[in-house]
């Protein structure tokens, strides 16, 4: 399990996660998510109680770690 998850890659399955997806393979309900292709919905995963960090959208968590 883990509760960090890093996306690099702009693969068409990566479009379709959704947090209840990230929160069941990871274990977590709350983790953190690196987006650098901005393939995820910021506010889906934040409202989802992800910290979330999409590289070039600026900071939308207001969360400490960034």
């Amino acid at each position: 399990m883990c509760g960090h998850s890093v996306i690099f890659a702009g693969h068409r399955p990566y479009y379709s996660l959704y947090p209840g997806q990230l929160q069941e393979l990871s274990g977590q309900t709350h983790s953190v998510i690196v987006d650098g292709r901005n393939v995820g919905e910021p506010d889906a995963f934040i409202d989802a109680g992800f910290v979330y960090k999409g590289i070039g959208r600026g900071d939308k968590n207001g969360h400490e770690i960034f």
